[in-house]
């Protein structure tokens, strides 16, 4: 432990400067952080460990196994094994075609999403000549043999990382390449019958994010509705480079007459998302991720987006069902009207649309859009600490006793961890970081098993596991255990459990004297690190003392005999150095962690000057890793050198 031979003057310099600060600056700030060691991560690897590119996820339509897929490749596994393995499915389609050496032999998985009509699994493979889609059966539980059903080809071929929803028979699905030989936008396939967009005469590049769904009760009732950006063809240098769109088109939809409108959409609104502070000017517009908490009613259903603006800063917004249905209601357009329409409206879902007026189809071939812009239900919630995310996910979580819920994010970095999110419409709270991979990565894909919940995430080599309701990350006192605020778990006969029948937890305001009610409060001050065993430290030496960061919002300070000490903070530790080991020296060390009022005891250590002054000569270079949220440095690498 000892610093033998440190730089005096650069230690000083440094300890003056930089670190007069504490651990407890936490806005936006993980609470722990939670690595491959002590989080019981687990890989899945594939049997013959085979890499899969641009990885996506799908769990099937039973809620039991996921599949795993990307371009060149398909795998199953079981999450509900402790230990279980990626499986590849074999199928038909998917072994190369070559007739004759001529033959490009090439094909692509170009999309993959939840079965339909009982079928855990949809897929389409793209070759050189043509797409053919079918729904995948599995033959028997027990094992990974499949056999295709319903097969038909694809009039136009998609990627299968676009949005993509089946409602009976019909396929919806989007493209966003401006390279393909098809326009950009919504999709459908029923067999042999489609529908494409419309195109406008300015050609835009288009990305397309989610497809919801519902059928209504009545024939004409159903709505597709489709989460995209378009880029803005205005070159005002102020104004956004993406413009956030949501599109609504009726199920019944059969196109238009052959003269106007003919196989394409007649239904088709446009709507402007919002996401930002009106009052401030401050706008978010590039539209990254969508996830959707479906209600019983529809009207109820919640929305989560994730967005980022011009300076690279991102936020999330939540909007209601209800809302984006009042404004796709309203029938006020940004464009005047050349005349008065009588029923139906423009947009209006009827039975048979290519007996529609010209005048109405006319119009609907402009693309209208909606003067009213869809607007979130509160505030956006800004993170402010610059973290980039780019995929999201939400759950939620209902306690069997109090029957409050809350809602958890769980978001992606660009450095491949996640952030697990407690949302509260005041300030979200950061729970937990996850660093899931050894290196810094690129995350493509991310799954929420809300039945077994965890959380599935691949990267481009890696495919990991986060048992969501693993409680004992959060240590083995009741208060650290509620101070956590994670929904996924409560203290419970004598350990953080996921058993939510306990009523020891705070999830709103994580407050440590939930523990004491109904028991004994003996002391605010918990000791946790006491040892009675002194180090003996020679005399004139260099010496630190560490003590393990267990909360990032908490405040860590050393203490010695009755003189409060501040740390050297690492990103694990708070260290304390001794440049001179002397009499004045010795005696007892503590390192008390302060939180919301709680005050803990981490580590507890005797020192005792040992006479003899140390004569043995040790070269080495010390290096540390010192990060601080307060500065946008990033890191910064101190060295102390032997002297010689």
């Amino acid at each position: 432990m000892a610093f033998r031979e440190a730089n005096t003057l650069l230690l000083a310099l440094i300890w003056m400067t930089v670190f007069r600060v504490s651990l407890g600056s936490h806005h936006f700030t993980p609470r722990i952080k939670v690595n491959r060691e002590n989080g019981a991560f687990l890989t899945l690897n594939t049997s013959n460990a085979h890499t899969i590119d641009n990885l996506r996820l799908i769990q099937d339509s039973h809620r039991v196994n996921i599949y795993a897929g990307g371009p060149q490749g398909l795998f199953m596994f079981d999450p509900r094994i402790k230990h279980p393995t990626l499986t590849e499915v074999k199928l038909p389609i998917l072994e190369p075609e070559c007739p004759n050496s001529l033959t490009n032999c090439k094909y692509e998985i170009s999309m993959l999403k939840e079965g339909r009509n009982g079928n855990p699994l949809f897929l389409c493979r793209t070759t050189e000549h043509h797409t053919n889609c079918c729904d995948v059966e599995r033959l028997r539980l027990s094992s990974s043999e499949h056999k295709l059903v319903n097969c038909f080809i694809l009039m136009f071929p998609t990627q299968i990382n676009e949005p993509s929803v089946h409602v009976d028979d019909s396929l919806y699905y989007t493209i966003s390449d401006l390279d393909t030989d098809f326009p950009s936008g919504l999709y459908r396939q029923t067999r042999d019958k489609y529908i494409w967009p419309l195109t406008k005469p300015i050609v835009s590049e288009q990305r397309h994010v989610k497809i919801l769904a519902n059928k209504g009760n009545g024939s004409l009732d159903g709505k597709v509705y489709s989460f995209y950006i378009e880029q803005n063809q205005n070159q005002n240098s102020d104004l956004p480079q993406w413009i956030p769109r949501v599109s609504q088109i009726c199920m019944a939809d059969l196109g238009g007459s052959r003269a106007i409108l003919g196989y394409r959409w007649t239904s088709m609104l446009t709507a402007r998302l919002f996401c930002g502070d009106e009052k401030n000017r401050l706008s978010y517009a590039e539209l990254l991720d969508v996830a959707v908490l479906e209600a019983t009613e529809w009207e109820n259903t919640t929305i989560y987006t994730l967005f980022k603006n011009t300076y690279n800063l991102r936020a999330v917004c939540v909007y209601k069902m209800s809302d984006i249905i009042r404004v796709f209601t309203s029938n006020t357009f940004t464009a005047a009207e050349k005349e008065t329409f009588s029923s139906p409206r423009p947009g209006e879902c009827v039975q048979n649309s290519p007996t529609l007026r010209s005048n109405i189809l006319k119009f609907m071939e402009s693309l209208p859009e909606l003067k009213q812009w869809i607007t979130p239900v509160r505030d956006p919630v800004v993170f402010e600490n610059n973290h980039h995310y780019t995929h999201l996910q939400v759950d939620t979580l209902v306690n069997r006793k109090s029957g409050h819920s809350h809602h958890v994010l769980f978001m992606s970095l660009d450095n491949g961890n996640i952030h697990k999110i407690l949302d509260q419409e005041d300030k979200p709270f950061i729970i937990a970081e996850y660093k899931l991979f050894k290196s810094r990565t690129h995350i493509t894909s991310m799954l929420l098993d809300r039945v077994t919940k965890k959380l599935f995430v691949s990267s481009s080599s890696e495919l990991v596991q986060i048992d969501l309701s693993n409680c004992s990350i959060y240590g083995k006192d009741c208060k650290s255990c509620v101070m956590a605020r994670d929904p996924y778990c409560r203290w419970d006969s004598g350990e953080c459990s996921a058993d939510d029948r306990s009523s020891i937890q705070d999830v709103t305001h994580g407050s440590h004297t939930t523990c004491d009610d109904g028991v004994p409060n003996t002391s605010q001050f918990r000791q946790e690190g006491k040892t009675d065993v002194p180090e003996s430290v020679p005399q004139y030496s260099k010496y630190y003392l560490k003590c393990p960061v267990e909360s990032y919002h908490a405040s860590y300070s050393w203490h010695h005999q009755g003189s409060r000490k501040d740390c050297v903070s690492t990103e694990h530790d708070c260290l304390l150095v001794i440049n001179s080991m002397s009499e004045k020296d010795e005696g007892d060390y503590q390192c008390i962690a302060s939180e919301n009022g709680y005050q803990k005891m981490v580590v507890h250590q005797k020192l005792q000057m040992n006479g003899a002054s140390e004569t043995r000569e040790t070269r080495f270079t010390e290096a540390l890793t010192l990060q601080f949220p307060f500065t946008p440095l990033q890191s910064l690498i101190i060295t102390w050198y032997p002297s010689p």
